[in-house]
């Protein structure tokens, strides 16, 4: 089975997402992620925002090491697809294939704009909704996590 998360710059809300799905250790699940704009403007590093809570939860090594651009082959080699907001589900539209993928639309926002003061308390309610709501994609899908981190 194989799990895509996607956001716009996949430096973010899909990384978090990846880097937790994989984190627990579900045998015969691969994860991956990519960004509908990710690399258009040159290859972008992790965001500083997600780096610092992969680092705080202990999650950087089930993280991917560079950011990935959304094609229709990533697309296409996924048996569920989790779009961050409807507009990336849109960019995708032409190649999903209903027929044999679940689709799940997360309506999780991107971080700004917003006063620099409120980005820590964001990030952390962002992270807690990624882990609810892939906790709740893996028991529906009847994959246990075998050990969480």
């Amino acid at each position: 089975m194989r799990i895509h998360f996607v956001c716009t710059g996949n430096i973010y809300r899909s990384r978090l997402a990846e880097a937790y799905c994989n984190s627990q250790c579900v045998r015969g699940l691969k994860v991956f992620s990519s960004g509908i704009g990710a690399g258009l403007n040159g290859d972008a590093a992790i965001s500083p925002y997600a780096a610092a809570v992969l680092a705080k939860y202990g999650l950087n090594s089930y993280a991917s090491g560079h950011c990935q651009r959304t094609t229709p082959e990533l697309v296409q080699a996924s048996d569920v697809l989790v779009f961050m907001e409807s507009e990336h589900r849109r960019f995708c539209e032409k190649w999903i294939e209903a027929t044999h993928q679940k689709i799940e639309v997360w309506g999780i926002e991107d971080i700004g704009p917003i006063d620099v003061t409120e980005i820590p308390s964001k990030v952390e309610r962002t992270f807690g909704m990624i882990r609810q709501r892939t906790d709740s994609l893996l028991t529906g899908l009847g994959l246990s996590n075998v050990s969480p981190a």
